[in-house]
């Protein structure tokens, strides 16, 4: 998953898009153009830099996959990693001194696949 969520990245997809399409590749999940393009209004941390997308995007994907509590708590745990690791989830502290998201991404996805198996 998390090649293709960088390729979707590096093809141009947004943050959220990147993710969601790798994860309905990955998990066997339908994906409706509808729910795609719910992502653009949350890209670049919501426009104004708040909180990541991909990260809304990967939660995304947990109540996709799993029923409400389970869903609810594989969330707090991706948050926490995501905390644990960069010590903040928004946009732009994230996105600082970076080229590209690419590489965050990857990051984000890897992290995903953990939460998902736990």
């Amino acid at each position: 998953m998390t090649e293709r969520a960088m390729l979707f990245c590096s093809q141009g997809e947004n943050c959220s898009r990147a993710i969601l399409r790798a994860a309905a590749e990955e998990y066997g999940f339908p994906l409706s153009e509808e729910l795609l393009n719910s992502c653009n209004a949350i890209s670049s941390g919501f426009g104004v830099g708040g909180m990541c997308s991909a990260l809304v995007a990967a939660v995304m994907v947990l109540g996709i996959l799993f029923p409400t509590e389970e869903a609810k708590q594989k969330s707090l745990l991706l948050f926490c990693k995501m905390q644990e690791r960069w010590h903040c989830i928004d946009c732009c502290r994230l996105s600082a001194n970076r080229e590209n998201c690419n590489d965050l991404i990857g990051e984000i996805s890897e992290i995903l696949e953990e939460v998902i198996r736990e």
